[in-house]
């Protein structure tokens, strides 16, 4: 059904979803948020890697990113999926973009795991 009788002109209302495409300006910005709100890269990579960071005294930069790096890729492999992105994904997610993501969640969550605020049983 058309939206004539009401506004005398027909509204396109999928106009939004066709000419969505990721914005590669922010798009660290939308990967971390992406990251930070997907409940089963938690579940699966997160929690593992709390109790981990929770035992040791300090983390190395090296360690952070054989930590989270794992997480940050599957994350960069669903965003790349759910956004229908073109284009190889190694170009899109750069290692030094993904290394940087990497410390980006790490200092995101760091000082809230050593305050206990995870069950981490």
């Amino acid at each position: 059904m058309k939206l004539i009788e009401f506004f005398n002109k027909p509204i396109d209302v999928n106009k939004d979803k066709k000419s969505k495409s990721p914005n590669l300006d922010n798009l660290d910005d939308e990967l971390f948020w992406f990251i930070i709100d997907h409940d089963k890269l938690h579940k699966d990579y997160f929690f593992p890697i709390a109790k981990k960071l929770k035992t040791l005294k300090e983390c190395a930069p090296e360690m952070v990113l054989e930590l989270y790096m794992p997480m940050i890729k599957k994350g960069c492999k669903e965003y790349y999926q759910k956004e229908d992105m073109q284009g190889k994904l190694g170009k899109i997610f750069p290692a030094k973009f993904r290394e940087a993501m990497c410390q980006r969640i790490h200092d995101h969550f760091y000082d809230d795991i050593q305050a206990d605020k995870y069950k981490l049983g």
